[in-house]
């Protein structure tokens, strides 16, 4: 027990040495990989646009369903946080997420009271619908 008191300052030495490092590594790369952030936060943008076009159509999707509709969505994120879209091109891409949600819920199974369900194969024939469109789908 007295040999690992005396060691504790040696570990605590070492643990806040290794925090300096991380942190002056962070500060080195000085934001170089903001992509996902940026990423992120085109999906929000884009989750909106869906989000506001089911609800204007009184069309549902399941938790599992609205997720794959946000896997429409990501790759073309990513890519365009890539490429360095700017707001003009955001704008184009922004007509294609929605061109995308109205695709699905013109294919959703529609309810006696006018409502629409959203189920997978809606959103997989969206898809195909819509693509090949940049960034989304490979061209």
């Amino acid at each position: 027990m007295i040999a690992d008191m005396k060691l504790l300052p040696v570990v605590l030495v070492a643990v806040a040495l290794s925090i300096i490092v991380a942190d002056a590594a962070l500060d080195a790369q000085g934001g170089q990989n903001e992509t996902p952030y940026v990423a992120t936060r085109l999906i929000w943008r884009w989750r909106g646009i869906m989000n506001q076009t089911l609800e204007d159509s009184r069309a549902f999707a399941s938790e599992p369903v609205a997720d794959l509709m946000e896997d429409f969505v990501f790759p073309g994120a990513v890519r365009a946080v890539q490429d360095k879209l700017n707001e003009e091109q955001l704008k184009k891409a922004d007509a294609v997420v929605e061109r995308f949600a109205l695709t699905v819920v013109k294919l959703a199974t529609r309810r006696e009271d006018g409502s629409r369900i959203v189920e997978e194969e809606s959103v997989q024939a969206a898809g195909k619908a819509t693509c090949p469109v940049y960034p989304f789908c490979p061209e």
